[in-house]
């Protein structure tokens, strides 16, 4: 809590303070800026300023995404009994702190799976949308953002990586059967690393194939886990 005690306070949510370091506000221009960019492809023949606007709109819906999956953790950690302390939002993904990390292991999964079950929930309410939308329409493009953003977060949720809520599942439900906390740390950095090797082959094989594009994000994928695995990333 101390690196966020001096940051402003944007608002409250289910009594927990959104906490903001200034270079989110950096985030929300380019987020902004790529949206109103892909607008011209998926919602061709429009004028300057109507991609203006929709960037705008479709940023606001790819944060309702993201800050929306932090905000449910709180409702899932206050079911549990174990509150959160506040929730910080930068340039990376936004962040759930939590004043004592000493509770049970339920607890914790808890508190994990409030994000992951939000999303899912968009991605069903999403295709809804999509499905009552005409193609290449404002409100289709904003279906299309709010959909394949809760599905990506719906599944990166559950990677395995200490910093992701699959690496906080995969920890406590190893402490459940039987593990004590250090073995289920070693445990979730062995699926890490093993997750980085299979990753790098999947690129070998894509760039066999001549998939480039696929070869590159994968080897991109696999970079990141490993930054996160060593302990440069947290």
């Amino acid at each position: 809590m101390k690196t966020s005690d001096n940051l402003p306070t944007l608002f409250k949510f289910n009594g927990v303070p959104v906490k903001v370091r200034r270079e989110f506000w950096l985030l929300v221009v380019l987020v902004w800026t790529l949206l109103a960019v892909i607008g011209v492809w998926r919602w061709p023949g429009q004028s300057a300023p109507a991609y203006v606007v929709i960037g705008g709109l479709g940023m606001l819906v790819a944060m309702l995404v993201e800050v929306g999956h932090a905000f449910a953790h709180t409702i899932g950690a206050r079911m549990a009994h174990a509150p959160t302390a506040a929730i910080l939002l930068g340039a990376d993904m936004p962040r759930t702190l939590y004043p004592d990390d000493k509770v049970r292991p339920g607890q914790h999964i808890a508190r994990s799976l409030g994000g992951p079950i939000y999303n899912w929930i968009g991605v069903g309410i999403g295709l809804l949308a999509w499905y009552l939308t005409a193609s290449q329409t404002a409100a289709r493009y904003l279906a299309e953002i709010w959909t394949v953003g809760n599905a990506f977060l719906g599944v990166a949720s559950f990677v395995p990586l200490p910093i992701m809520d699959g690496g906080v599942l995969a920890k406590w439900l190893l402490v459940i059967g039987g593990q004590d906390e250090k073995q289920a740390d070693r445990t979730v950095r062995r699926v890490d690393v093993a997750l980085v090797g299979l990753m790098l082959v999947g690129a070998g094989g894509a760039a066999l194939m001549g998939r480039w594009l696929v070869a590159a994000g994968m080897v991109v994928l696999a970079s990141v886990i490993g930054l996160v695995v060593a302990g440069f990333v947290n």
